[in-house]
């Protein structure tokens, strides 16, 4: 009998072992080579469901866990992502009942906008979520730049980890503010939280006077075992519209570079959607390359459809 369930903290090594064993899959399929199996560090998967621990859910036959999904809300923001079934249970509705459970958590806010990313190279999955009427949008680019040396004059933000509560405290406050600018309802305290809880890494924090109107939460440690020890990966990076200018972005990219320079790393990567034409357009002009590309998809009727703007918001839908 298959059964679909609320994730729990002991599901954690069951649930790496089917993301490799999926993904694994899917690289010989879709790219046509053996592709090396990584395993998503524990930590990693403790904090995807640590964040939204009534939307991450397991589907199990008999006792054995065979398929998962994680659900993510930022505020007025929410997705799935990541969501595998093992290769042979494929084919037989494990994935839609999957994607229902994680609907219904997602929809507890009927303002919320809902969406995933994807891999453009599957058509399976493009199809699947079509036909569940998530919508495409601008395409989410990966990017990296290899580090040299940091920017001579780089400005030394200030770090979440060497401020005092009650400044912490107005930050979020400034911050949600202005990410809700960027997009109604948008919040990423979870993450600036949960990445210092867990030591992860670092959030540099942009400052017009007392005021906070800009962040950069850097992962410091790889999601991964065995892979991406070099890179530093920014989680979300975002400013206030109202004090978006190419000095703001830059001083606070640089500062990223720098704090990923200290800690021995080489690589930064970030993502952006390409909705945000400006912020992509300095992103390239100042070094950054594009390493991967993600289908971006909308619940249909959540969102007001495709549209551009100028403002900086660098973050991933899929986690």
């Amino acid at each position: 009998m298959i059964t679909i369930r609320l994730m729990r903290e002991e599901d954690a090594d069951a649930v790496r072992e089917v993301d490799a064993i999926a993904f694994w899959a899917w690289e010989r399929e879709v790219k046509g080579e053996e592709a090396q199996l990584y395993l998503r560090t524990r930590t990693n998967i403790l904090v995807c469901r640590e964040k939204d621990p009534e939307g991450c859910f397991v589907v199990e036959e008999g006792d054995r866990v065979i398929g998962f999904i994680f659900s993510r809300t930022w505020g007025g923001v929410g997705w799935f992502g990541t969501f595998a079934v093992m290769p042979e249970y494929q084919g037989y509705g494990i994935g839609k009942r999957l994607i229902a459970a994680s609907l219904k958590y997602l929809r507890q806010d009927p303002d919320r906008v809902i969406g995933l990313e994807t891999m453009p190279g599957s058509p399976y999955n493009l199809g699947l979520y079509l036909r569940q009427s998530f919508q495409t949008r601008f395409p989410t680019f990966l990017l990296s730049k290899v580090l040299k040396q940091p920017a001579a004059g780089h400005v030394d933000l200030p770090r979440w980890s060497q401020a005092e509560a009650k400044t912490r405290e107005r930050w979020l406050a400034e911050l949600r503010e202005a990410t809700g600018q960027v997009l109604p309802g948008l919040d990423y305290s979870k993450e600036i939280t949960s990445t210092a809880r867990h030591g992860l890494g670092e959030t540099l924090v942009l400052t017009n006077g007392p005021r906070a109107v800009g962040m950069s939460t850097v992962w410091l440690v790889s999601g991964w075992e065995r892979w991406g020890e070099k890179r530093a990966n920014v989680q979300a990076l975002a400013l206030h519209p109202g004090y978006t200018d190419e000095d703001a972005f830059r001083t606070l990219l640089e500062a990223t570079e720098a704090l990923a320079h200290i800690h021995d790393k080489r690589i930064v990567t970030t993502a952006v959607n390409a909705r945000h034409a400006w912020a992509l357009e300095r992103l390239l002009k100042w070094g950054y390359r594009v390493e991967r590309i993600a289908v971006h998809m909308v619940l249909n009727g959540t969102d007001g459809g495709p549209c551009t703007d100028n403002c900086v918001d660098l973050s991933r839908w899929a986690g």
